[in-house]
């Protein structure tokens, strides 16, 4: 679908360009949804709805089973807000579920630094173009209204950046999902991809959104 938009639309993309792509045409493209009628509520996912009114105990449950968490430990619940620490270190809004049409979930890729491997692959091979990717998610803070854009996988490149003036870590990959979201936007503006020119960084097949992880 992303190659056809490209093709369609005369998209320039040149070799070395970061592409940036939202999470959820991912999931949607790898089947990552999730039927709530078939989901049976916990006692942990009814007590947290006591508290969460807002959020539907069918999701919830499914915010725990994303963080492989039967006993709630990497939940943290602050106000109306709900998060989760995802199994390879990650700390999302939701654990990365949202709420999809029909009574479904939609839940982040399984693998999202396979993810982004595999549309650089396909980009390499049918565009005839070498390119780094970040997957991108939406994700809020309980201090903060409205949502920013973070990278939840990535290929090519190496998600970490030193400052040569401070000699400080920067986490790069975030930086280039933050700025992709400027024109992807939020929920509703359906722009799955975003393409970064001109930046100088570390090309690298060896990195993973792990190795940005505390």
């Amino acid at each position: 679908m992303l190659i056809e938009t490209v093709k369609k639309e005369h998209f320039q993309i040149a070799g070395g360009d970061i592409i940036c792509v939202a999470s959820k045409i991912c999931s949607l493209a790898e089947g990552d949804v999730v039927d709530l009628k078939q989901v049976v509520p916990t006692s942990l996912a009814r007590k947290i709805q006591q508290r969460i009114s807002r959020k539907d105990e069918r999701l919830i449950q499914v915010i725990i089973y994303q963080a492989s968490d039967p006993t709630g430990s990497k939940l943290e619940i602050s106000g109306n807000h709900i998060g989760a620490w995802l199994p390879n270190g990650l700390f999302l809004t939701s654990c990365g579920v949202d709420k999809g049409k029909n009574n479904t979930a939609i839940t982040l890729p399984k693998n999202c630094d396979l993810t982004a491997k595999r549309i650089s692959n396909a980009f390499c091979q049918e565009l005839v173009v070498k390119t780094s990717m970040i997957i991108t998610d939406s994700d809020g803070r309980a201090d903060k209204k409205g949502a920013n854009q973070v990278a939840v996988g990535l290929y090519g490149l190496n998600g970490l950046r030193t400052n040569n003036k401070t000699g400080t870590s920067e986490t790069l990959c975030d930086l280039l999902a933050a700025a992709a979201g400027l024109v992807m936007g939020q929920r509703g503006i359906n722009i799955p991809l975003a393409c970064i020119h001109g930046l100088e960084y570390e090309k690298a097949t060896d990195f993973s959104i792990a190795d940005t992880v505390n």
